[in-house]
């Protein structure tokens, strides 16, 4: 550990701290008490469940995961507080949320938060006094108002010392990634995809690095081993301010110098960066500071993905409808339009980005693949055997996932049909690996299972690659959610990889996935349905091998990162050239 800047670190958890607690003490202690390890955080849970009032109560059930007993007390309650409008924000209350705050006065901080949450961001100002939030918010509309990008100082001297590197490094263009968060300290579909880019590029002879967001991961409560950690090699370099900046805006600058400074230093010749834009904004700041080409992956639609988070159907809706959503999405597409080269990965958020107005030429499509550690996998294993060794049940037909667990992913529906299938004499059982905000609510759902629903909670990559071995098919019930439609997940392709028949919604960046021989379409948000598959494939053992077996070799075929990966070289290669 390096001394010196662990105590940076320290020292930033201290002033963020410092800062949260004087801006509003019961949020910022209601986002600890859940972001606290689990032990602690039931600890915290049952202690507020030892006190008087439904407040405590409901914050008492949140915390230890009992969210429909947190909504009863929610729902129930006589007195107003506003613990108890913060725990019904939390819960996707809206409703219960606006009438707490209506009846508590003083409360100008959640009533804000109400609004920003319901997309209506000049309401969410407009009801804060002057203040450090007020100033706040009005610097983070800005940060998405069309043409806005953060400032930062020029190095003049940085194209001709990259162009020297060039020469003494060779042929292959020294590349610099900024990154939202990374291994080892996130263990996400992103991290891995990060990782293997990575790593697959110092394979084949780049020079790499890759820098995260500023304050990470001291803002997921972690500690960088130094201020560069190695990785299999690759340097993830972290960027960790004495005292975090106030403001978006600010916060950005700095974050582009930061980027600017380390392209400098590492004779960078191209930037390169994920969504979401804040992420754009400043790569492409710093691109400009120091003449580079730059570029923009483009993962997710994020605010699809904010809208898909609305508790209701009818929540999801108005989102779309709202200022932020359509902020968001200007942002994306500027952002998009303004990269020298745009990587996307799939052919419906192709499309997508093309209908915002994003120049086709400069898009590539560079799937989602699988890495060596799945291809490597003895994959002949038998669900059951595998079940053994993990002790689990051998008997059944199991189903599940190993996924985050958020709302749009459509798990509900996956917990229903395998309800409806044991009601109609099929031995299902169901299994989830994973954690997510929606965990709680599905554990709920599948309590009538019992000791025939296992959730296994967070766990590590090698992990989730045994819990889906000991599948017999793999469930990927994502909801007809627009951000379900666009978005190709990394899930599918990993269980055709580990030879596991795949069962998908019916939606275009799902069906563009799966080829029909290596698994079975289903409507989306159709439980019914969906136990009607499942109960078949249960029955048909030479079904799930072949669908397995045929999944396997398409993507060993098909998606292979040691493959799949030199397309970035080859975009690195066309930038280079055009420079």
């Amino acid at each position: 550990m390096n001394l010196r800047f662990l105590a940076r670190q320290l020292t930033n958890v201290l002033v963020t701290t410092l800062g949260h607690i004087n801006d509003d003490r019961v949020f910022f202690g209601m986002q600890l008490a859940r972001r606290l390890p689990g032990p602690a955080s039931r600890f915290v849970g049952q202690v507020l469940g030892s006190l008087p009032g439904n407040a405590a109560r409901a914050a008492s059930a949140w915390l230890l995961g009992e969210e429909a007993i947190a909504k009863s007390f929610v729902s129930g309650s006589p007195v107003p507080s506003l613990l108890l409008g913060e725990v019904a924000l939390n819960l996707g209350l809206l409703d219960e949320a606006e009438s707490i705050a209506a009846a508590v006065p003083g409360v100008s901080a959640l009533k804000s938060r109400i609004e920003w949450t319901k997309g209506y961001i000049d309401k969410a100002i407009d009801v804060l006094p002057d203040g450090a939030r007020r100033t706040r918010l009005l610097d983070e509309r800005q940060s998405l108002q069309p043409q806005w990008w953060p400032e930062a100082s020029h190095h003049v001297t940085a194209r001709r010392a990259c162009n020297n590197e060039e020469h003494a490094r060779g042929q292959h263009p020294t590349v610099l990634h900024v990154l939202t968060n990374s291994l080892p300290h996130t263990r996400s579909g992103y991290a891995y995809r990060s990782h293997a880019i990575l790593t697959t590029l110092r394979e084949a002879g780049h020079q790499t690095a890759a820098i995260t967001r500023p304050s990470y991961p001291v803002t997921i409560g972690r500690l960088s081993q130094g201020p560069v950690e190695l990785v299999d090699g690759v340097e993830y370099v972290r960027d960790v301010p004495l005292r975090p900046l106030p403001t978006t805006s600010e916060r950005l600058s700095e974050q582009a110098n930061r980027i600017a400074a380390e392209a400098y230093k590492r004779g960078a010749q191209i930037l390169h960066t994920t969504t979401h834009y804040v992420n754009g904004l400043a790569t492409g700041a710093a691109a400009s500071a120091v003449g580079l080409p730059w570029v923009y992956e483009v993962r997710g639609v994020l605010e699809e993905t904010w809208a898909a988070a609305g508790s209701t159907p009818e929540e999801r809706s108005a989102r779309r409808d709202s200022q932020r959503f359509a902020l968001m999405r200007a942002k994306e597409i500027e952002v998009a339009s303004a990269a020298d080269a745009v990587i996307t990965l799939g052919e419906t958020m192709r499309e997508h980005l093309i209908a915002g107005g994003v120049p086709a030429e400069t898009i590539t499509l560079i799937p989602n693949s699988v890495s060596e550690a799945v291809v490597n996998t003895d994959v002949t294993r038998n669900p059951a055997n595998v079940r053994r060794n993990l002790d689990l049940p051998e008997a059944g037909i199991w189903v599940g996932t190993a996924a985050s667990i958020v709302g749009y992913e459509g798990l509900g529906d996956l917990v229903d049909a395998v309800i409806l299938a044991r009601g109609q004499g099929t031995d299902l059982r169901l299994l989830i690996a994973g954690d997510g905000v929606a965990l709680p609510e599905l554990r709920e759902r599948a309590a009538i299972l019992g000791e025939n629903a296992v959730f296994t909670g967070r766990v590590s990559q090698a992990q989730a690659i045994e819990y889906q071995l000991a599948l017999d098919a793999i469930v990927v019930p994502r909801r007809d959610e627009p951000v379900c439609r666009l978005v190709t997940p990394i899930k599918p392709i990993e269980a055709m990889g580990l030879g596991r028949p795949v069962i998908i919604s019916d939606l275009p960046a799902l069906s563009e996935l799966v080829p029909c021989n290596a698994g079975v379409r289903t409507p989306a948000e159709d439980p019914q349905h969906l136990a009607h598959v499942l109960a078949e494939l249960a029955c048909d053992s030479s079904a799930r091998e072949n669908y397995g077996r045929y999944g396997r070799e398409y993507v060993l075929a098909t998606r292979r990162w040691k493959e799949i990966g030199r397309r970035y070289g080859q975009v690195y290669s066309q930038l280079k050239g055009a420079d």
